[in-house]
């Protein structure tokens, strides 16, 4: 579900071979003005941007990370958070506890020591991040894994089993082929089931000029050992990057994914990653892997992504992701409801700012999701950015919060050293919201304000 900035830029650098410090708080005031124009089909533009004082002190809140390590996604525990990413090209685990204090750490050598034959000036010893963590019922762990760069000479992917030290129980290494071709699966969501297996979504790479359709994929495993009970493919092969981001269960036990259905932009065609999109929402038999409803979503000709998905009490679902109206306007933070047939319930995506400044367009997109304790409300999570400028600027993280309707209620951007995109957003104790943001963590209320020392 969380794509980390080091693994963006190394994207970047892959599409680019084959293919050719202040702080403050800027908060968004609650009026909503008439429909935006920037994004078809939005809930409206904000109208008034408020800037705050700068940050007398830090956050209070800070996870104290090894040196070298990333983090792709993390997940609560009864006594703290346990965090998953990377350290020196290998997979790494740590236990913090509610205060972000350092309890264990582990590097696993999963992968061994692959060599690369990519050449082409990229690394030459393999990278494995691990990407995806989900609690188990046992008090240990399942971990899905991502290789860096995208690429099938860097090897395969791996989903293993710790207990509650984080000590490798079993493991399985996802290894297949197509014709004479590694398929690799990169690993955005994993989670375990109500029968006790797990469940883990993504995408593929290494076959899309094969007959095998679709580069997303969904597979069931065995709680005990790791054995594939059944693997399945979606999307069509049209374009590179079919993509699953997120998975969970409904209320009769069947998996529901969401992701990206790539298809050709107007006028162009796929390559290698530049390809237009819908929101892709998936309802699965969990015990046979059959597909029993599949949906696209497109609220305009161009660009919509779903990246996270959270259930609601009766049963419907509210999914974060992104809207681009056409190839010159940018992309914008969405939020869609569905019912649990995958048909939408409001009638048009909650959209974020749209903002421009200075001329320039912000790029916004939402990767997290939290439910308010009274469950009437939303905090999605993610990240806003200029573009169209000739220097790169970094994102901030950016939250938004609207009600069950889709009626936003507030937005705000956070500009706190060491902490640019939101991966992922938790509610934690004292009607407190935790932001992931890579390296650094931070805290807000309800309200979107930020907790400081």
């Amino acid at each position: 579900m969380k794509n980390i900035c080091y693994s963006f830029l190394i994207f970047c650098l892959i599409l680019t071979i084959i293919s050719c410090g202040k702080t403050t708080e800027e908060s968004v005031g609650e009026a909503i003005s008439k429909t935006n124009d920037t994004v078809n089909n939005t809930a409206g533009a904000v109208n008034n941007t408020i800037f705050g004082e700068n940050f007398g002190s830090s956050p209070d809140f800070h996870f104290d990370l090894e040196e070298g390590t990333s983090v792709w996604e993390f997940v609560t525990t009864d006594s703290g958070y346990a965090l998953v990413g990377s350290k020196n090209r290998r997979p790494w685990f740590q236990i913090v506890d509610k205060n972000g204090k350092y309890q264990f750490a582990k590097r696993y050598d999963v992968f061994g020591d692959y060599k690369s034959s990519f050449g082409n000036g990229l690394p030459e010893v393999g990278q494995l991040d691990g990407s995806a963590i989900s609690k188990t019922k046992d008090g240990g762990y399942i971990v899905g894994t991502y290789v860096n760069p995208r690429h099938p000479s860097y090897g395969y992917s791996h989903i293993f089993k710790t207990n509650a030290q984080g000590e490798i129980v079993w493991k399985r290494e996802l290894k297949y082929k197509s014709g004479k071709t590694k398929v690799i699966h990169f690993i955005e969501d994993i989670i375990q089931t109500n029968d006790g297996h797990y469940v883990a979504v993504g995408y593929t790479s290494g076959d899309s000029g094969n007959s095998v359709k679709g580069q997303g994929f969904m597979t069931k495993i065995d709680k005990d050992d790791g054995t594939e009970k059944w693997i399945k493919r979606f999307g069509d092969n049209a374009c590179v990057f079919d993509t699953l981001k997120s998975v969970l269960e409904d209320n009769e036990n069947n998996l529901i994914s969401i992701g990206k259905y790539e298809k050709p932009c107007p006028k162009y065609v796929c390559h290698h990653g530049y390809a237009c999109g819908d929101v892709y929402f998936l309802k699965i038999n969990s015990a046979t892997g059959e597909t029993l409803i599949s949906k696209r979503h497109a609220p305009n000709k161009w660009w919509a992504s779903g990246n996270t998905i959270l259930k609601l009490d009766d049963g419907s679902f509210i999914v974060g992701g992104k809207v681009r109206a056409d190839k010159r306007k940018a992309t914008n933070s969405a939020v869609w409801r569905f019912n649990k047939n995958g048909e939408m319930v409001w009638s048009k995506p909650w959209t974020g700012t749209g903002r421009i400044e200075n001329k320039d367009s912000h790029l916004e997109e939402v990767f997290g999701l939290a439910l308010s304790p009274k469950k009437d409300s939303i905090i999605a999570a993610g990240y806003t950015r200029l573009a169209g400028v000739s220097k790169p600027q970094k994102p901030d993280m950016m939250a938004w919060s609207m009600d069950l309707n889709g009626v936003q209620k507030w937005i705000k951007r956070y500009v706190v050293p060491g902490s640019q995109t939101a991966w992922d957003i938790t509610r934690i104790k004292n009607n407190r919201y935790l932001l992931s943001g890579g390296r650094s963590f931070i805290q807000i209320d309800s309200d979107g304000t930020l907790i400081q020392k």
